[in-house]
């Protein structure tokens, strides 16, 4: 898209400049249309006062409406007097002014968080949220060049991939974009300089305190005259072509997770085999996707985390669980699932999809089992037949005969419970059945679908009777003089 340069001959050289370059970042990531409604973030500082006056120089020419919008964190003295200031400048310029204020200090406490982070958090919720409530289409915010070094090189210290050393982008999608990306901070003090236009000094921006100061003022300035007098640019170059090679992963990466992955409730899962096949770097990046897919973020999600995924690959053990912060990752056979990680009931009824189920058996009976699609019938049986019931081999299939010693007790057919323990016909003691059907390869989404006959124990404990398609326990065999009764299951 194009934009003509009507600029105003009374504009020094520098002020052409800048709006040149302003116009032509605008076209060249097509920021902006015609008739857009923009939420522009006004800190006071020079940054973002020079944007809200080139934007507003911009605004008759682009039929722009502009939405002035400062969010007072509350950490500095002068915070109440920023906040004064910028009411003022949209003021003078007529432009609709909203404001919030926040106790940023207090969010960075309760997180555990710097201030630095919590402030930046803080700002763009504020900013999103007012963008919802007023319908704008781009959210502008004043970042330069410098910015973008700068982050850089805090990122590459703190040992980000591509994606973070990708650093500061001109537009982040749906509606964040940053028009001064391509201005020096030099340039923007220029041109208010030059128009005679007052800003704000945030004393905090001194303080060697905060790591992107002792960047910006120490590190920075001494690399540039020690090893690289165009240092920015040069930083900014390397973080443009990380970008475009970060753009064209992130499209093999997506069209490869949309291949791999599928979804049973708030679980997704991986096939091992598939996966195992792609390059690590796909691998990683798969996996940093499917956790963001499924927590919503990366938030403290690391290399190591990620490696730990990796190495369930390779681990060839069904049962294997890993936990992340905010998710566990489990290798069930040939599959991994990843889901948000929770207790360990809620997180069997999240595996199963339904909240659980439980019915009591008359005899004779015929019980519809909506949350499994299924039906069990039940009867007392005289004359069994069948080599099968007899040895219960039966037991695997869908249907079985099993005795009970003594009168009738109250049996129930219900889904699996955490901590449920069965002795299988032949076996030596009781064991798991989590374990039981661990061993049987059944993928872990569908443990909690078998459905399991139980009858009341002693002191009220509940005993399994027959694991169903599965097997049945010793205290339910075949033998003369006990009360036999027939077990049907049908559907799924």
């Amino acid at each position: 898209m194009y934009l003509g340069d009507n600029l105003q001959r009374t504009c020094s050289e520098f002020s052409i400049m800048i709006v040149r370059k302003l116009k032509a970042a605008i076209s060249e990531f097509d920021m902006l249309r015609p008739g857009n409604r923009i939420l522009v973030g006004l800190s006071g500082g020079p940054d973002s006062v020079a944007l809200l006056h080139l934007l507003a120089q911009l605004a008759q020419e682009w039929r722009l409406q502009l939405i002035v919008a400062h969010l007072n964190h509350g950490l500095r003295i002068a915070a109440d007097e920023d906040e004064a200031f910028c009411r003022e400048l949209a003021r003078k310029l007529s432009l609709p002014f909203v404001s919030e204020q926040a106790d940023v200090g207090r969010e960075a406490s309760d997180a555990r968080r710097s201030l630095e982070d919590a402030g930046r958090r803080a700002r763009y919720r504020f900013l999103n949220e007012k963008a919802d409530a007023l319908e704008c289409h781009r959210i502008a915010v004043g970042h330069t060049r410098d910015d973008q070094a700068e982050t850089f090189l805090h990122r590459l210290l703190r040992g980000s991939g591509s994606r973070g050393l990708s650093a500061v982008h001109p537009v982040v999608e749906p509606r964040l974009i940053r028009p001064l990306f391509c201005v020096r901070r030099a340039e923007v003090l220029g041109y208010l300089s030059d128009r005679g236009l007052p800003f704000r000094e945030d004393e905090s921006n001194r303080e060697e305190r905060f790591t992107r100061n002792r960047l910006r003022h120490r590190t920075l300035p001494r690399l540039a005259e020690e090893f690289n007098p165009k240092l920015i640019e040069t930083l900014g170059a390397s973080a443009e072509l990380l970008r475009e090679d970060e753009s064209w992963m992130e499209e093999r990466t997506k069209s490869a997770f949309a291949e791999l992955a599928s979804f049973e409730g708030n679980a997704l899962r991986l096939p091992v085999a598939e996966l195992g096949r792609l390059h690590r770097a796909l691998k990683r990046r798969i996996f940093r996707h499917a956790f963001a897919r499924v927590r919503g973020d990366l938030t403290d999600v690391s290399k190591t985390h990620v490696d730990a995924a990796l190495g369930l690959l390779t681990s060839g053990k069904s049962g294997r669980e890993i936990h992340l912060p905010g998710l566990t990752v489990e290798r069930s056979f040939d599959e991994l699932w990843i889901r948000p990680k929770t207790g360990r009931k809620k997180r069997e009824r999240a595996k199963s999809g339904y909240n659980g189920f439980e019915y009591r058996l008359s005899f004779p009976a015929r019980i519809r089992i909506p949350e499994l699609e299924g039906t069990l019938t039940a009867s007392i049986v005289t004359n069994p037949g069948g080599e099968d019931a007899a040895s219960g081999r039966a037991a695997v299939g869908r249907a079985v005969v099993i005795g009970i010693e003594g009168r009738l007790p109250v049996i129930k057919v219900r889904n699996p419970n955490p901590g449920d323990h069965f002795r299988p016909l032949g076996a030596p003691g009781r064991k798991s059945l989590r374990r039981y059907l661990m061993k049987r390869r059944v993928p872990w989404s569908e443990r909690a679908r078998v459905p399991v006959v139980v009858r009341n124990g002693r002191d009220s404990d509940e005993e399994i009777l027959w694991v169903v398609g599965h097997g049945i326990a010793e205290s339910a065999r075949f033998s003369a003089g006990r009360t036999l009764l027939e077990l049907r299951w049908t559907g799924k």
